[in-house]
């Protein structure tokens, strides 16, 4: 749009330009003329040069000659041209326009915004104008100036969707979601096929929590760019809030497909997976984004947490000591390698990492809340009446940083236990609970969302409904015995995962955290086969 405004102002202009009166110049004028009418600008732009070496004052021969090099994408020698159109015209409104255009094409918005002024201050008075220096201020951040400017070039030409949309993207950039779907409506009442509406519209939706009708606008648009990966990662991430795993794997592995190099692609699909207990799988996608860009914190964080699931401690709290390193101000970088710090019992250093997160954002609720379990621990520790249990008990571990279930905690490094009697069955360990209305997969839902929050006995009793509704459903007997695991109950954590693998002996999470069990039970050799398995 912005680059048809441009070649229209030029028209406009050229139409009026008498032609050189030196007769080389005129002819080179011409031959220009003939060349641009079949887009062949290269020759046009010879030509016009030709005109200019002949007749140095030629005005029409220096704005044909700036269409053409904007055409060619040669900006700085466009406004060269437009300088001299000024010098030589400096009553042209439309020759400050083309040249604010030239220089915002150059991100010089301060000089494109001068431009754009001294054209309206000589009565240029365009839908294009107020549309081009609204986009300046936009670029400047200067959003009200930019609205303003929008909403006059809207009523100038009521029937261009564009501008209607650009202004919808500087409400949705303040925040200003439901006035941003207003404009991306009225836009594409005009434009039924503007696309690019629809992404933005899509956008807008999930910003306030309508995910499926973002997911309806991202699927229009892929319906004719199927090759549009932006769209297919909106998509994704609208899938993902809406716990349709699946669904959002598959659309982040398509945008990857299209745009592989891509380090946040792989971290979103990553958290589908952990979702989905392929922790192996989010692992080697989170190892990607590092490669990727070895720069960024976040993923350090991120394949900390991963680190941490599979019981690779050390290497968790490197990578989360790197965050830290490469972006100091980072709160969730110090919220990370704290709750690594509890999940392993060393209190002190779980202290000083949350203590600083908290002080980099006083309002981050999950540190508050671990620093003051932590803080409780350490007090607990100081008392002489409970010192022994204090060796004993191991502190119960916050949920992890990320979106995903915590870590299994690793077994007290002490002394070997010694043998446990076998296990009770878990039918003979399922409270009893009262009958309800809602499905199994709903009940897991909900113990999983108590187990992230700390409520373990709630958890247990809506994980427990889940596996009495359905006896053969193996995630819950895992996500139950997890809950064991975290209240340091092994006979029961174990029996739970016995029976999630005996229901899937694939199932590579529940041998992992059926190794911990085994270990603190005193079942080396056990522990040792289910963390082959589990690997």
């Amino acid at each position: 749009m912005r680059n048809c405004c441009l070649l229209h102002v030029l028209c406009l202009a050229g139409a009026a330009v008498l032609p050189a009166a030196n007769p080389k110049a005129q002819r080179a004028f011409r031959e220009g003329l003939r060349y641009e009418a079949a887009s062949q600008w290269k020759q046009a732009e010879q030509a016009y040069s030709e005109a200019i070496q002949n007749d140095p004052e030629d005005v029409g021969a220096y704005q044909h000659r700036a269409k053409v090099r904007y055409v060619l994408e040669d900006y700085r020698k466009t406004i060269e041209d437009a300088d001299q159109v000024v010098r030589l015209g400096p009553g042209s409104a439309e020759a400050y326009q083309f040249r604010g255009d030239a220089y915002r094409k150059l991100s010089d918005f301060r000089k494109a915004l001068d431009d754009y002024n001294r054209a309206i201050e000589l009565k240029l008075d365009s839908a294009a104008v107020y549309n081009s220096r609204a986009a300046a201020h936009s670029a400047l951040g200067e959003n009200a100036q930019a609205i303003a400017d929008y909403t006059t070039g809207i009523k100038l030409r009521l029937d261009d969707p564009v501008p209607i949309k650009e202004r919808g993207n500087i409400y949705a950039a303040m925040g200003s979601y439901r006035d941003a779907i207003d404009d991306y409506d009225q836009s594409i009442s005009l434009k039924p096929d503007y696309l690019d509406a629809y992404l933005d519209r899509g956008f807008a939706w999930g910003q306030l929590g309508d995910f499926r009708r973002a997911i309806q606008d991202f699927s229009t648009v892929l319906k004719t760019r199927p090759r549009d990966a932006k769209a297919y990662t909106l998509r994704g991430a609208a899938h993902l809030k809406l716990d349709q795993n699946e669904e959002a794997i598959s659309d982040f592995s398509k945008g990857l497909q299209i745009t592989p190099n891509d380090p946040y692609l792989y971290l979103v699909r990553a958290a589908a997976l952990v979702r989905l207990e392929r922790h192996a799988e989010a692992l080697d996608d989170r190892r990607k984004a590092v490669q990727l860009q070895p720069d960024l914190a976040e993923a350090y964080v991120a394949r900390g947490g991963s680190y941490h699931q599979l019981g690779l401690h050390e290497q968790g709290l490197a990578d989360r000591t790197k965050a830290i390193a490469l972006k100091p101000e980072l709160p969730e970088a110090w919220f990370a390698r704290g709750s690594a710090f509890f999940l392993l019992g060393d209190l002190e250093k779980a202290r000083a990492d949350l203590a600083q997160a908290v002080r980099l954002r006083p309002t981050y609720q999950d540190a508050i809340d671990v620093l003051k379990k932590t803080e409780e621990k350490l007090a607990q520790a100081k008392q002489p009446d409970l010192a022994v249990t204090a060796q004993v008990a191991p502190v119960v571990p916050p949920p992890e940083p990320v979106t995903e279930d915590p870590p299994p905690p690793e077994a007290v490094k002490t002394q070997p236990a010694p043998p446990m009697p076998a296990p009770p069955k878990p039918a003979l360990t399922t409270p009893a609970v009262p009958k309800s209305r809602a499905s199994a997969e709903e009940h897991d839902r909900l113990g999983r969302n108590f187990t992230a929050s700390g409520k373990y006995q709630e958890a247990i009793e809506e994980l427990s409904e889940a596996v009495r509704l359905k006896p053969d459903f193996s995630r819950a007997f895992n996500a139950r015995g997890y809950v064991y695991l975290l209240k340091r109950d092994y006979p029961h954590a174990a029996a739970d995962f016995d029976e999630a693998i005996r229901l899937d002996p694939a199932y590579t999470n529940a041998h992992h955290n059926r190794s911990v069990a085994r270990r603190a039970l005193g079942d080396a050799a056990g522990a040792a086969a289910d963390l082959q398995k589990g690997r």
